[in-house]
């Protein structure tokens, strides 16, 4: 072994305190950068509890539209988050909170993303549509208390975080408030949307049944009077992007107390006061309404909206219904008075007879014995059942469509529901039966003429309407009167 004297040592010491700094200094820079990855989500109060990525209608306190970033205190004390830090960059801390910020207890603060605003509450950075992107939230030592892997967004749509802790995308964005039905509706009122006489009550993003006064296929946007005094909708807008008037209410348009009005989306140069140059997405978009002005009275985003139906406004609530009710109330009476203006108010033709375990009972051109189902016209006049509709799904009315056949008054017809999908001759629809279904017949502005909850028979049997009720019958009696 080498001998080794004190300075020899001491030199070795010194250089080895020296490495050790080094070390030191730079993991210190480097924690300076994005923070740590200690990682406490759950455990501190502070939390990313919303983030809008693909905003172009949802303008902010000066006017702008913009991504944004909503940070939720869940404590129940005030939180000062002075040098608290945010940013989309797992290298660098790019916003920091100015000093004397203060998020109230159980309260929400909101960031908005925009690289070219400046001011107190703009981050220097946008966020991606397409998502992918790690959000961090840290405190002034840049140690990471929250961190999102961010969603991909349609436009118009949210991210918020759900009580598991995970995020999902939402159509009501509630920047600054609860992630509730309560928040959202908070969230307008604050805004100055939704809570004056007018509002939207209905809209139609991919119609193929009825069709607007023109004869043409069209989408349309309902608007409801709530009031209780005539409004005057002269030099309002309607429009399917913010800042932009796509349609301009006529002068002298009034709506009396408890109406509603419809605008017929035709999405090209159609004349006429109530058509509108808008095409409206059934993928899901933004319906706005506004003043003269341009302020806006009422905003609702749309979700995928399947063929025929609509979105309206049910006790309050937005929902998905397949029961279309363009200038009358989203009620059960307004359904029917709907479908009785347009001519299918009393519907002559019934259900009569289905028969879902056929084995003997009536043979086909194919020599086969498969299920089937019995129409009759009740009434006094000829029906033209062409554009009609038979389904075994009621939730899917508009599936098997009638050829263009007519039923004399008090004829029968019968229907196999044998799944060939035939309707030259002898009819048959795409779907057999089963116990649990129900045989639904459909009228061609998508009014339900009659529905029969199947359950199960005996091989043979068939379930028919006597009288005014449904029995099981051991003896069918297909094409012909039952009893």
């Amino acid at each position: 072994m080498v001998p080794v004297n004190k300075k020899t040592k001491a030199a070795i010491l010194a250089a080895t305190c020296a490495v050790f700094a080094l070390v030191l200094a730079a993991a210190l820079l480097l924690s300076r950068g994005a923070g740590s990855d200690r990682v406490r989500s759950g455990e501190h109060p502070l939390r990313i509890s919303e983030y809008m990525s693909a905003n172009v209608a949802y303008p902010n306190a000066d006017g702008r539209v913009c991504d944004w970033i909503e940070i939720h205190n869940t404590s129940d004390k005030p939180f000062n988050v002075s040098g608290y830090r945010l940013s989309d960059d797992v290298t660098q801390a790019k916003y920091a909170f100015p000093v004397g910020t203060v998020i109230p207890a159980d309260g929400y603060i909101v960031v908005y993303c925009d690289p070219e605003a400046a001011g107190a509450l703009y981050a220097p950075f946008s966020l991606r549509r397409l998502g992918g992107e790690t959000l961090l939230l840290m405190n002034s030592a840049n140690t990471v208390l929250d961190k999102v892997e961010t969603l991909r967004c349609r436009k118009e749509t949210s991210a918020v975080r759900e009580a598991d802790g995970g995020f999902t995308i939402s159509v009501s964005p509630t920047p600054g408030y609860a992630n509730t039905e309560e928040g959202y509706a908070a969230y307008l009122a604050a805004s100055g949307q939704g809570t004056g006489a007018l509002r939207l009550s209905e809209i139609m993003a991919a119609e193929t049944l009825f069709t607007a006064p023109n004869g043409a296929l069209c989408d349309w946007i309902e608007i409801e009077n709530t009031g209780s005094e005539t409004a005057d909708l002269s030099g309002m807008h309607l429009s399917d992007k913010a800042g932009e008037a796509r349609y301009t209410f006529p002068e002298g348009t009034l709506l009396a107390p408890g109406a509603f009005t419809v605008v017929w989306c035709s999405g090209d140069g159609t004349e006429g006061a109530d058509y509108a140059a808008i095409r409206l997405a059934k993928a899901g978009e933004s319906v706005i309404l506004t003043d003269a002005d341009g302020s806006t009275l009422d905003r609702i985003q749309t979700p995928f909206l399947a063929d025929d139906t609509a979105y309206a406004r049910v006790s309050g609530e937005w929902c998905v219904t397949n029961r279309p009710t363009p200038g009358y109330a989203n009620t059960d009476g307004g359904y029917d008075a709907f479908a009785a203006e347009r001519g299918f108010g009393n519907v002559a033709v019934k259900i009569t007879e289905v028969c879902l375990r056929s084995e003997t009972t009536l043979r086909d051109a194919d020599g086969d014995y498969p299920d089937w189902i019995e129409l009759y016209n009740a009434g006094t006049e000829s029906v033209s059942l062409d554009g009609w509709y038979l389904s075994d799904d009621s939730e899917e009315p508009v599936r098997w469509r009638f050829p263009d056949i007519t039923l004399a008054p008090g004829e029968y017809r019968v229907i196999f529901a044998s799944g060939k999908n035939r309707t030259q001759g002898e009819l048959h629809t795409d779907f057999a039966l089963s116990a649990g279904e129900s045989v639904v017949l459909t009228t061609p502005i998508g009014s339900t003429a009659d529905c029969v909850e199947l359950i199960q028979t005996e091989p043979d049997a068939s379930l028919a309407l006597i009288g005014t009720d449904w029995r099981e019958c051991a003896s069918p009696t297909p094409g012909k009167a039952n009893g």
